[in-house]
């Protein structure tokens, strides 16, 4: 809603507000001057880092949108088969609806969370050039004009007018970096915490497949292993849709974190060092939400097999060729969900391992580019 998107409309007229976009539309016609800020300073470690952050940002808040754009249709059709499934499944018994309301509240407090260390980033990011610049003008009587990022125009910003006007395109272009990211990865919080719920609807109702007949107990289970089922096609179908997202995500902030951690080692004393450090914290708070939920998806899905086991399956023995039955189909499923199931950007899986080897390779670009400067 905030780009302006209604993913509940009809596919032609999902976009209804295009307006709302502007500040993404800002972030694309000022990427040139940040990259020619990059060019500028490629002899300066410490410049070229600062850039370099920079145009990280905006290039992962275009690809970020450009994403938003080509997956509209397939959010809409799978927003649809959550809304339907949780209809479903919450009108089945009050403990299921139970279920479903705890995880959209921890999605809540997660979603608020990041959306308070995105805005206070981008609020320092504005904030902190003022800052700077009245610093220096009272510690030295001069002061250089300094913008939120770091750019090369071709017109002079030691002039008022152009440096206002400078500073505004700024700080409204940096809001296009914010929404995207909020967007994205607030709503693969949301599908996720979902799904982990219908694979603990799936555990709480094998545990207590036990019917009155066996021909109950085995129609009890088909309608479990369906649901179970679904919830895999629709992790599949998430899936796909965040890989690439996923891929760009780690690498990004892999550099981020780097060059950022590079840039608050230098400026720790400084004023810039809380900026830094509040943008680090908004990078590994980025990355540990994908992380995160890819650890609890795997989780919850590979804990249908404990739950099976957890199952009355030995009341069924020795009844039979029925027993044989719901044995057997109790088995495969086992076999099934030991693996669970994975979310993967491609070359890795996002879980927390992956997010320990993102932070340690951090730490080891860090020390490299403390040895060039």
């Amino acid at each position: 809603a905030l780009l302006g998107f209604d993913l509940f409309s009809e596919n032609r007229e999902m976009w209804k507000r295009p307006y709302r976009a502007m500040n993404v539309f800002s972030i694309a016609a000022i990427f040139p001057f940040i990259l020619a800020a990059v060019l500028h300073n490629w002899k300066n470690v410490l410049l070229l880092a600062d850039a370099m952050v920079a145009l990280l940002i905006t290039i992962l808040g275009l690809f970020k949108f450009s994403m938003i754009l080509y997956l509209r249709r397939d959010f809409k059709r799978l927003i649809d088969k959550f809304r339907l499934l949780m209809s479903n499944e919450a009108e089945q018994g009050e403990e299921y609806a139970e279920i479903l309301n705890a995880a959209n509240k921890q999605d809540q407090r997660m979603c608020t969370l990041f959306r308070t260390c995105f805005l206070l980033a981008w609020a320092l990011n504005s904030v902190l050039p003022l800052v700077r610049m009245g610093l220096s003008y009272w510690l030295a009587g001069h002061a250089e004009p300094e913008l939120p990022f770091p750019c090369l125009f071709p017109w002079n910003i030691h002039i008022i007018r152009n440096y206002v006007l400078s500073f505004i395109w700024s700080a409204f272009a940096s809001t296009g970096v914010v929404l995207p990211a909020v967007s994205l990865d607030t709503i693969f919080c949301s599908f996720t915490s979902n799904l982990c719920a219908f694979f603990k609807i799936a555990q709480y109702k094998v545990v207590r497949f036990k019917g009155g007949s066996l021909k109950e107990s085995q129609a009890t289970l088909n309608k479990v292993f369906a649901l179970y089922q679904t919830s895999l096609d629709m992790c599949n179908d998430l899936n796909q849709c965040y890989q690439p997202i996923i891929c760009a995500q780690f690498f990004i902030s892999s550099l981020q974190l780097c060059m950022l951690g590079y840039l608050f080692s230098i400026t720790f004393a400084q004023t810039e060092g809380v900026y830094y450090a509040s943008f680090i914290a908004t990078i590994i708070i980025q990355a540990y939400i994908y992380c995160y939920c890819g650890e609890n998806l795997k989780t919850e899905s590979a804990s249908f097999e404990w739950a099976i086991y957890d199952s009355p399956w030995h009341e069924s023995l020795g009844a039979g060729g029925a027993s044989t039955s719901i044995c057997r189909s109790l088995l495969i499923s086992m076999m099934r969900a030991h693996r669970g199931f994975r979310i993967t950007g491609y070359f890795f899986e996002a879980n927390m391992e992956a997010f320990s080897s993102i932070v340690r390779t951090a730490m080891s670009y860090i020390t490299m580019l403390r040895s060039f400067s």
